[in-house]
């Protein structure tokens, strides 16, 4: 009979031998997995491979670990004064970080690292940029802007207003089909909703004749996607933005940004300075939390203007 050897009581560390299951490639593509199977957006998933693989191969070419487990949160720190010491805006910077914390707290989750190295990583303060909108006087020379006497004029007239009455993001406008028009209860149904979260955002009176009239210069098609181009195919989130920015140049706009996320802005400021309230607006603008909304009644509140005609100095000096 064979005797075994005793076993050594002292634990010898092994050298960890990076695997194809170790390896950024494999993992990455079990988050991809994980996100298709939680249903994550397709734009959603794009950001992830971006943000990612350009910080594994930021890691690479300066010569740090890119295996997920031997990566450290000293690494990642590196990377983000790497990005700072390149100048890269806070809002570029936290996508990034973002992304990067999604995946390990994915990998941890899983079990396939023991030590998550971003679990108390921070994001970058941003600093708070005047959020810029609409006045009156340009709102009414963008509008004045497209040919309605034309089948894409009238439709860009008809966009740019939608835009204005609901502060719908420019990919919920192109998603809105002719049947989420609901006619009687005066409401628009948003299925393309960011975090596939549907509401329904009021319209009134002006803005219901405008789309029924489109409707009917619209007719009827093979699908059911309201907003259509020459073609009669759905209109792209491009086009759109392309139409608004021509329209600004055509207006001579020029301090402000011509962009259908200028109009959502613009909705928020004059829905605050009509007094909505910060549950109505969270509700209709379809944001998961509060912080923007805020920040919307912060900026543009009119209690804010009207309390500092109270306490000015220099109204109580003269």
């Amino acid at each position: 009979m064979r005797i075994l050897a005793r076993r050594t009581n002292k634990i010898v560390q092994v050298k960890e031998v990076e695997t194809e299951i170790d390896s950024f490639d494999h993992l990455f593509h079990l988050f991809v997995r994980d996100c298709k199977l939680r249903n994550l957006s397709e734009h959603t998933i794009q950001y992830y491979r971006n943000e990612l693989t350009k910080f594994m191969k930021k890691l690479e070419k300066e010569g740090y670990e890119t295996q997920p487990s031997k990566i450290t949160k000293e690494d990642i720190e590196d990377y983000v004064l790497q990005m700072m010491n390149d100048n890269k805006k806070e809002t570029t910077i936290n996508a990034n970080l973002r992304a990067i914390r999604s995946f390990f707290n994915f990998l941890e989750k899983e079990c396939y690292i023991i030590k998550n190295p971003a679990k108390n990583l921070k994001l970058v303060k941003q600093k708070r940029t005047v959020i810029q909108t609409f006045s009156r006087d340009q709102i009414m020379l963008l509008l004045r802007q497209p040919d309605t006497t034309t089948f894409t004029g009238f439709r860009d007239y008809t966009m740019m207003m939608l835009l204005l009455e609901t502060g719908v993001r420019v990919k919920e406008l192109c998603g809105i089909r002719v049947n989420d028009i609901n006619w009687t209860d005066s409401v628009v149904t948003i299925r393309e909703a960011k975090g596939f979260k549907e509401r329904n955002v009021p319209i009134q009176r002006t803005m219901k004749k405008q789309l029924m009239q489109y409707q009917q210069i619209r007719g009827k098609l093979e699908h059911d996607i309201l907003f259509v181009n020459i073609d009669n195919e759905p209109i792209a989130i491009r086009a759109v933005q392309s139409a608004i920015a021509k329209y600004g140049r055509m207006a001579g706009i020029k301090d402000v940004r011509c962009s259908p996320h200028t109009f959502r802005h613009t909705f928020a400021k004059m829905s605050v300075q009509n007094g909505a309230d910060v549950f109505t607006l969270q509700s209709v603008l379809g944001h998961s939390s509060m912080d923007m909304v805020r920040n919307y009644v912060n900026m543009f509140s009119n209690e804010l203007r009207d309390n500092h005609r109270k306490f000015s100095p220099i109204e109580k000096l003269f």
